[in-house]
């Protein structure tokens, strides 16, 4: 999609939705723009946030910070629908690491050209969740390359400067299990990124590659994630995972599927669709079904019991196939954690994943939930899942509720 077409539905989404002062909630234009087909994750953005600043000529936010969830707004200064700037202006002789954003680093061309191009290169995979957006067909790569980038801009040395080049590992291979390489040298846009990309190659091979053998040795290292392969797979030895069941039941109730909190709703609750809801609006209603639960001890108990068994199951089946643990790496937390299934409503459907981490004195703690999609963005930054359970095309595309939570794990 053109810049020039995202613009205009941009502009024609956020007026279709302004208050009374011009201003209009990001919160509730997440679904309108995904009807668009319009995915900004998928466009290298690592928040939406960023993707509506990339138009600063045109949309203007504001952050509202009195009350206690951050509300972000949007209003339209320019309804020209032409691309004024098509990029904020950036300090060209800041650090390396002043964004970890891979587009407020560098100029990606057309995004969407360049992750079809990284796709073509890489060794065969599937990039995309059950069904496919043919305006961005390749969201989960989209969000390795960008995800990967912001892991590289949290280590000492693996973003490499030589002269006017630059250059990072990207962690994947061709078909032949060749490391590829992104290549970018020195913007010359005054006010811009910092760098422009010019390819991903294969060192030695054509003329980038060649560059890259030229310019930079050693190679640039891949994203590091865990210092012992044990890290990676459950100890079945270990006693049964404690949960942190406040914190999963009722701080992430927004993450329970709307299936199973019809199953499981406290008495007197009414249950609404958050989906058009402001932030507060979506805030408050949260909060308010968390209370409910929370008072209702006989839903609570109900709920806690569900996620027992649904534990219990999992533990079987790691025993039974040590792969069904998914190594994952967690931004919010910056350390590696584990996986597991949790099929709350239906033993053979998978709700959500359970995050575990091993501690010192070799127990389990179960931190948190995560939706599948969230879960798969994180294991694959590791490796390509193996397994029988996060498999991407068997998983749907991410609510605006799951979209908005993820991004605060890039806070």
């Amino acid at each position: 999609m053109e810049r020039k077409q995202l613009l205009r539905d941009l502009i024609e989404i956020i007026n279709s939705y302004k208050n009374d002062s011009g201003w209009t909630d990001l919160a509730i234009i997440g679904k309108p723009l995904s009807t668009k087909g319009i995915n900004y994750k998928a466009l290298g953005y690592l928040k939406l946030k960023d993707f509506i600043q990339d138009f600063p000529s045109n949309i203007e936010i504001k952050i509202d910070n009195s009350h206690q969830v951050p509300v972000l707004y949007a209003r339209i200064i320019n309804s020209s629908q032409e691309v004024i700037d098509l990029r904020p202006a950036v300090n060209p002789t800041g650090p390396i690491h002043q964004t970890k954003s891979l587009l407020g680093w560098a100029w990606m061309q057309d995004y969407r050209q360049t992750i079809i191009d990284l796709k073509n290169i890489a060794l065969k995979e599937r990039w995309y969740y059950k069904t496919q957006n043919p305006r961005f067909p390749f969201p989960i790569l989209s969000k390795y390359l960008t995800y990967t980038f912001y892991r590289l801009a949290s280590e000492k040395n693996k973003i490499v400067i030589s002269g006017k080049y630059a250059s990072f590992n990207t962690g994947l291979v061709d078909k032949r299990y060749e490391p590829i390489f992104a290549l970018f040298e020195k913007n010359r846009m005054p006010n811009k990124q910092e760098w422009y990309f010019l390819n991903f190659c294969i060192p030695g091979e054509d003329r980038s590659g060649k560059l890259l053998t030229s310019n930079f040795n050693p190679l640039p290292k891949r994203a590091h994630y865990f210092d012992n392969t044990s890290e990676m797979i459950y100890d079945i030895n270990a006693s049964e995972p404690q949960l942190d069941w406040n914190h999963i039941i009722l701080d992430n109730v927004s993450r329970l599927t709307f299936e199973f909190i019809v199953e499981n709703c406290p008495e007197n609750f009414e249950l609404k669709d958050p989906a058009l809801m402001t932030t507060i609006e979506k805030d408050n209603y949260f909060k308010s079904l968390a209370q409910a639960i929370e008072s209702d001890s006989k839903t609570y108990r109900s709920i806690k019991n569900r996620f027992k068994d649904a534990v219990d199951l999992a533990l079987k089946r790691v025993q039974w196939n040590y792969k069904t643990a998914i190594p994952m790496y967690y931004p919010k937390t910056n350390r590696l954690s584990l996986l597991l299934p949790l099929a709350l409503l239906d033993d053979e459907i998978i709700d959500l994943a359970l995050v575990v981490e091993k501690t010192q004195s070799g127990n389990y703690l179960g931190h948190t939930v995560l939706p599948l999609a969230w879960a798969y963005s994180n294991a694959r930054l590791i490796t390509r899942p193996d397994s029988d359970w996060l498999v991407a095309e068997e998983i749907g595309p991410q609510t605006e509720n799951e979209e908005n939570e993820e991004e605060n794990d890039f806070d």
